[in-house]
């Protein structure tokens, strides 16, 4: 019932990987076409029915979300005839080959949803007379809310009483203020210890001193760190290629923050995209760069040399120990030339390149955990809340 998580599954990062996967050769890809087709078309599905603004679609460069000014729009045909045509091919040849297929509750209502927009959209434009139409209107969020606040106050969606759920409504009637639940899929409220220290966190803090000799690494953790003064072209996988959209991003940024040609040329790719950027070629509508292989090897470097470098970190804020480490390094590098805002964008880089990197990192500590499991249904909601 997440449906932020359904965007995310079906979004063009997903299904361009997919892609990138599929081309590159991974045998367990090669019949991945109906499934990127399959997504492809739910996302667009998405994307119409959340058309919000008149010009958000002019700095997306999606024209899916462009508000509707004309009975003759495509999307429109294509919610009366196209996609309720696929939700029925679906189910056709799920039968064929032997597989349930969508259930019919669910068809009906992706195929009632679509009728149901394309003729208020045709109405509103063709017979009362308005400029444009924005689906996003057309949600049902405001009545999802209020049941969110009712269930909130309740303590849990499988235990709200008759009072929890008249003390809600009450509450919303005099104050009018509805307050949703927190969906969000993230792990920034989590307290958690990372299994990249090795030492233990309370020995780390009895141990650190703010005038702690220089850190000791082994042999190829030195290596690494000293290669960041070299230019080094990082192999064709999709991990690179994920590298190499970090690196766009990256690039993008700079832009933004410095204004600099002499800064970012040495860094951008002015040829036809190679395989290493196809995964940045795949999704692009015009607004994104294609970084140096160069440029991707550092960042890869410089990810590899983090991940490297943390079990040896003694302090909460590893941060500002590895910006420390390998930022005399990477100013060394020849790729950056300006010398007005060489440190600036060696700092820069290295704080971006560090956040993903930790955010991974304690994503994947966060998910090996065990969740609390129960037996039987506690008496005090209390024990759902925690």
């Amino acid at each position: 019932m997440n449906v932020l998580r359904a965007i995310q599954v079906f979004s063009p990062t997903v299904t361009s990987s997919l892609k990138f996967l599929k081309a590159a050769g991974d045998d367990r890809f090669v019949d991945a076409d109906a499934s990127i087709f399959y997504m492809e078309n739910m996302y667009h599905f998405f994307q119409v029915h959340n058309v919000s603004s008149r010009d958000h679609y002019l700095r997306s460069l999606d024209s899916s979300i462009a508000p509707y000014v004309h009975i003759s729009d495509e999307r429109l045909d294509w919610l009366n005839v196209t996609f309720p045509k696929y939700i029925d091919d679906i189910q056709k040849t799920s039968v064929d080959v032997g597989f349930k297929g969508l259930t019919k509750e669910t068809a009906h209502a992706l195929q009632f949803t679509a009728k149901s927009t394309y003729l208020c959209v045709n109405f509103l434009l063709s017979q009362v007379g308005f400029y444009y139409v924005v689906t996003r209107s057309f949600s049902s969020d405001a009545v999802e809310a209020m049941f969110s606040h009712v269930r909130l106050k309740g303590g849990s969606n499988d235990a709200t009483d008759a009072r929890a759920a008249d003390y809600a409504l009450r509450q919303i009637l005099r104050c009018g203020i509805v307050k949703a639940s927190h969906s969000l899929n993230t792990a920034e409220n989590v307290n958690y210890i990372s299994p990249a220290n090795i030492l233990n966190l309370q020995e780390n803090r009895e141990s650190f001193t703010k005038h702690t000799e220089q850190l000791i690494f082994p042999i190829e953790v030195r290596r690494n760190i000293h290669n960041l003064k070299k230019c080094i072209i990082p192999d064709n996988n999709i991990f690179s290629a994920s590298v190499a959209f970090l690196a766009g991003y990256i690039i993008k940024k700079l832009e933004d923050l410095f204004h600099c040609d002499e800064c970012l040329t040495p860094l951008l790719c002015t040829s036809i995209p190679g395989p290493l950027l196809q995964l940045i070629a795949i999704q692009n509508r015009g607004g994104l760069v294609y970084p140096k292989d160069i440029f991707v090897g550092i960042i890869q470097l410089i990810a590899e040399s983090i991940q490297q470098m943390l079990p040896f970190l003694q302090h909460d804020n590893p941060g500002k120990y590895i910006l420390e480490e390998l930022y005399p390094h990477l100013v060394q590098n020849p790729i950056f030339v300006c010398a007005n805002h060489r440190d600036s964008v060696c700092k820069y880089i290295i704080k971006t390149t560090v956040k993903p990197v930790l955010s991974n990192l304690c994503l994947e500590t966060t998910d090996s955990v065990k969740r609390f499991a129960l037996n039987f249904k506690p008496k005090s909601r209390k024990v759902l809340k925690l």
